[in-house]
């Protein structure tokens, strides 16, 4: 787990082609070791010396290069399983490659320990930005034990009630559908000892074996086996991983694991001796979401069905994984739902979402910028507006929050106005591009088209690669 994040991104060099996008990306070397990504799309090119090699490898690495204060995450990913390089997960449909995406505290909370964010901000960062993950993300705030290094000074996850002892693991190994953070909440919060409901919650869909896994769904697929749900919460991810083991022969290991509750399954000879469990148990499978890559399959099932016919109901519902704290549940869900909705354009889950958001006693900012995106969606400015000055109100510092208060003032026809957030939304967040170009269209409707040059100049000069804007100048 340490080595999830990596200043040297030491990956061969090589050579992609993408013809949706109808681009080149070279990876070389220089003399001293730094990675440097080379993107040429229909004769505009973007060059940038990699940041940080993100992965511990035996899937991959991504990358993410920076600007300060921000990162941003490459478009081109090393697989290391089939030793080759091709576009990042996510980027197979794009039919522009570029070094744009943002990457915020919660793109890499699992893969660093620490994250410099600055105050305030969703994906600025002092330097160092980042830092590996350490002792700290499976034992706890490491002070206490290093003042008084005694038996009890830190966590163990072991001797953690079963949600707080499953937390750990499932902070990095439970995806999800969408995960939701609680009001007031940053990613950062959570620690080893709580239950992650303290801090966010996992909201999932059930679904069937035979529509494959995601690449993190190790604790979902877990779940579903048999072993764990008769074993009343004793076996967990550490019954068969040891971070600390040094066992020479994995496979040997995982088998003895087997054998505390099949102790007797080759001598009473209801099983041919096998020397290991996992290649016909847990065999390796193809992930839905991240190509050339396989994983090993958590369900555990027998050979002749991917998972047990007694698994649990499969459906098609979100739902949370556990539940938040009953004042949260709500909320929580709504907020959800609205996230999958706007994400799979299924409207009726947008429209679940507002009744649900609509009704609630309480509404922090992030309840009140959603319901103000589904009104402003349905063209009702005034209500957005109403909306987003109260979100902003309450997080002054949410560059995304005035951006789409300068938006929805614009649909109201209050030009200047809007023009005035939008401009403060540049202040908060240089390297956002929507609010420059939302500026530029409200300048040419204006008559202004001097001033519409300017901004997309002004973007330019933060962002002077950007392959997207340089397309269309």
């Amino acid at each position: 787990m340490s080595h999830t994040l990596s200043t040297v991104a030491n990956q061969p060099d090589g050579h992609i082609r993408h013809p949706l996008s109808d681009s080149e990306i070279t990876i070389r070397h220089t003399a001293d070791g730094t990675m440097i990504q080379h993107l040429a799309s229909r004769g505009l090119i973007a060059e940038y010396p990699v940041a940080y090699a993100v992965g511990a490898g035996k899937i991959g690495f991504s990358y993410l290069i920076s600007i300060p204060p921000f990162l941003f995450q490459s478009p081109v990913s090393y697989y290391s399983q089939g030793s080759l390089w091709e576009v990042a997960p996510g980027y197979e449909p794009e039919h522009v490659l570029d070094f744009t995406r943002p990457i915020s505290e919660g793109c890499v909370f699992c893969h660093s320990n620490s994250v410099n964010l600055v105050p305030g901000t969703d994906n600025q960062f002092r330097q160092p930005a980042l830092s590996p993950i350490s002792c700290e993300r499976c034992h706890g705030p490491t002070q206490a034990h290093l003042q008084n290094p005694v038996p009890g000074s830190i966590v163990n996850p072991g001797k953690l009630s079963t949600a707080a002892r499953d937390s750990v693991c499932e902070q990095c190994h439970l995806e999800g559908e969408v995960r939701i953070l609680n009001p007031g909440k940053r990613w950062q919060d959570f620690h080893a000892g709580a239950e992650l409901e303290s801090v966010f919650s996992t909201y999932l869909v059930p679904t069937p074996a035979s529509a494959g896994e995601k690449a993190v769904s190790q604790s979902e697929q877990l779940s579903l086996s048999r072993c764990a749900r008769e074993s009343a919460g004793r076996m967990w991810c550490g019954t068969c991983h040891n971070p600390h083991s040094s066992a020479s022969n994995r496979a040997q290991e995982v088998r003895a694991a087997c054998l505390t509750c099949h102790s007797t399954l080759f001598t009473a000879q209801q099983h041919q001796p096998a020397d290991e469990c996992v290649s016909c148990h847990m065999p390796r499978i193809r992930p839905n979401n991240v190509s050339h890559a396989a994983i090993t399959n958590h369900r555990i099932a027998v050979p002749t069905s991917h998972a047990p016919s007694d698994a649990k109901p499969i459906g098609g519902e979100l739902r949370a994984w556990r539940e938040p704290p009953a004042g949260l549940a709500a909320r929580n869900l709504g907020l959800a739902l609205f996230q999958t909705g706007r994400s799979t354009k299924d409207w009726d889950e947008v429209y679940r979402s507002y009744q649900i958001l609509s009704h609630l006693p309480q509404r922090d900012s992030q309840v009140l910028a959603t319901l103000g995106s589904i009104l402003l969606q349905q063209n009702h400015a005034d209500l957005a507006v109403s909306l987003y000055r109260q979100a902003v109100s309450s997080e002054p510092t949410n560059a995304r929050f005035v951006y789409v208060l300068g938006v929805a003032l614009d649909s109201q026809g209050k030009q200047q106005e809007a023009i005035s957030e939008l401009r403060h939304s540049i202040e908060l967040d240089r390297s956002a591009p929507d609010p420059y170009r939302k500026l530029s269209e409200i300048y040419d409707h204006m008559g202004l088209h001097s001033l519409s040059e300017q901004m997309k100049a002004e973007y330019l000069k933060v962002m002077p690669q950007n392959i997207t804007w340089r397309r269309t100048q």
